[in-house]
């Protein structure tokens, strides 16, 4: 799968490079925007390295600008989104951090003709043009069926989310499926909110594990409950007998996983979320002669692209330990 994403991707950047070499100097400036809701995450910067990269093999007259909150706050992407229409960009791509507040803001740029290329999580009632990134109901099953393999029948599960994020809802469903089918006696015993914070799931796992003393198991469905399930494992002495799987390959997961603390996590291919995002949203930008699915602008895919996930370990998670820095 990887191997054939790659394919794909090279066959794209060769498109898109080869007029961009020959008239590199006629074509006039494009900028390009990304709008994330937690900006300075490695993931996202994962993300905006693939754009990067991208607009490198179109031609040096495509421009690329990151912005969005240092915090999760989906109001203040809503903003930045609200801006980049103002200031006529090229084209925007944007992970949605919740999932019906940014569509006012997504539709008004589709409106103004700015195409809108979503990833890593979707805003799928908006008129955004297309979807980049992972299959999260598999991701989730991919996550549950692992921790079924690990624990079994016996497998008593915390799971720390929040709602509010439509990718965080298809984890959970996918994960609840996965682990019924690898582990059929399972349960899920508890399910917290964290909020989006490290601190807060930390608080919240250790309450869960005081007043459930059979939980042998945690699934954290975003970058931040790994960490705090850690801490909350290891503030409660309860190492070796709790495992966790975290979801993405930030700093303190690798290292949480080279120390043996958490198990396994969920990788994501932020990078290729980013890559692939930049051609289409330049494709919708340049329409052809030849009609396309969509009114004003290019061709490209409506059933949006799946960037795949793997379970890391110890063996695999080492190739992310550098993440580019924004």
């Amino acid at each position: 799968m990887l191997k054939r994403m790659a394919l794909l991707s090279a066959a794209i950047a060769a498109l898109f490079a080869a007029p961009a070499a020959v008239n590199a100097e006629e074509r006039p400036a494009e900028t390009y925007g990304m709008v994330v809701f937690l900006k300075g995450s490695e993931f996202f910067n994962w993300a905006y390295a693939g754009m990067i990269d991208a607009a490198k093999a179109i031609g040096p007259h495509v421009k690329t600008e990151l912005h969005g909150p240092a915090e999760w706050d989906a109001t203040l992407e809503a903003r930045a989104i609200e801006q980049l229409v103002a200031k006529k960009v090229d084209g925007i791509i944007v992970t949605a951090g919740e999932a019906n507040t940014l569509v006012p803001a997504i539709n008004r740029a589709i409106r103004a003709r700015i195409p809108v290329i979503t990833f890593d999580s979707d805003a799928p009632a908006s008129n955004r043009l297309c979807f980049v990134g992972t299959n999260n109901y598999q991701a989730g099953y991919e996550a549950g069926k692992a921790m079924g393999e690990w624990l079994g029948a016996d497998a008593r599960i915390g799971i720390c989310t929040f709602p509010g994020p439509d990718h965080l809802k298809k984890r959970q469903d996918g994960f609840e499926a996965g682990l019924a089918e690898a582990a059929p006696g399972a349960k899920i015993v508890a399910v917290v909110n964290d909020e989006g914070d490290v601190a807060k799931a930390e608080t919240q796992l250790t309450a869960m594990l005081q007043a459930n003393k059979e939980i042998n198991g945690i699934f954290g469905a975003h970058g931040n409950p790994g960490p705090g399930a850690a801490a909350a494992v290891r503030s409660l002495g309860l190492q070796g007998q709790v495992d966790i799987m975290a979801f993405d390959f930030g700093g303190p997961v690798i290292e949480l996983i080279e120390k043996g603390e958490i198990r396994g996590t969920v990788g994501q291919n932020p990078y290729l979320m980013g890559y692939m995002s930049m051609f289409l949203a330049y494709a919708a930008r340049h329409p052809t002669e030849v009609p396309s699915m969509f009114k004003d602008f290019g061709h490209i895919p409506t059933a949006g692209i799946d960037t795949g996930v793997r379970i890391l370990d110890k063996e695999t998670s080492a190739i992310y330990k550098n993440p580019p820095r924004f």
